[in-house]
């Protein structure tokens, strides 16, 4: 179960790396000499950004919890033996009940019909750490297309209109990082 949530939270930090969100938010933990865990999860500029949320427990020295948001951050600090509950919140309760619907994250959804994978953007919403929802698929723009080694590109602008994809609006899509010749791209998985 606790590989299981380590995995799950990789795949939430994951699905929000974007060239851009990791230079400046990430997840931290560390320890109290309480003893305790301390956990930080940044929330700017993902669906939880106004993420409001409060939860106290407190049974004594071996038996608490403490869970704020506060400046788009996360804030949890616990006993020794609930670093995994407060992952369980986040990733149970947190994202499937208060993550924005309005809040959209770029994804790419690969094309058929070049001789190479071609990926083309669209527009998702979270539904769990790592699934997805095709919310809408742009009208096509050549540059704005993505493929893992620029010397794959061996067709035109014109070629690309050819070129289809089997996801649609409304599609529930796995996500995973690739890497692709201008950097590390959140793409749907087949």
């Amino acid at each position: 179960m606790q590989d299981n949530l380590l995995a799950r939270i990789q795949n939430w930090y994951k699905s929000h790396c974007n060239g851009d969100w990791e230079h400046r938010y990430g997840i931290s933990i560390g320890n109290l000499d309480n003893p305790g865990w301390t956990i930080k999860i940044d929330l700017a500029e993902t669906s939880l950004e106004n993420l409001k949320f409060e939860r106290t427990i407190d049974n004594g020295t071996l038996d608490w919890l403490f869970i704020k948001t506060k400046d788009n951050v996360l804030e949890a600090s616990c006993d020794p033996n609930k670093l995994t509950t407060v992952f369980e919140i986040f990733l149970d309760e947190i994202i499937p009940n208060y993550a924005d619907e309005n809040f959209r994250y770029n994804i790419f959804i690969v094309m058929k019909g070049a001789s190479a994978n071609v990926w083309r953007p669209a527009k998702a919403k979270m539904l769990t750490e790592d699934t997805m929802e095709i919310v809408e698929i742009p009208a096509l723009k050549y540059e704005n297309i993505k493929i893992k080694n620029i010397k794959d590109i061996n067709f035109s602008q014109e070629d690309i209109t050819t070129f289809t994809t089997r996801y649609s609006v409304g599609d529930k899509v796995k996500t995973e990082l690739v890497e692709m010749f201008d950097g590390v791209t959140l793409v749907a998985t087949e």
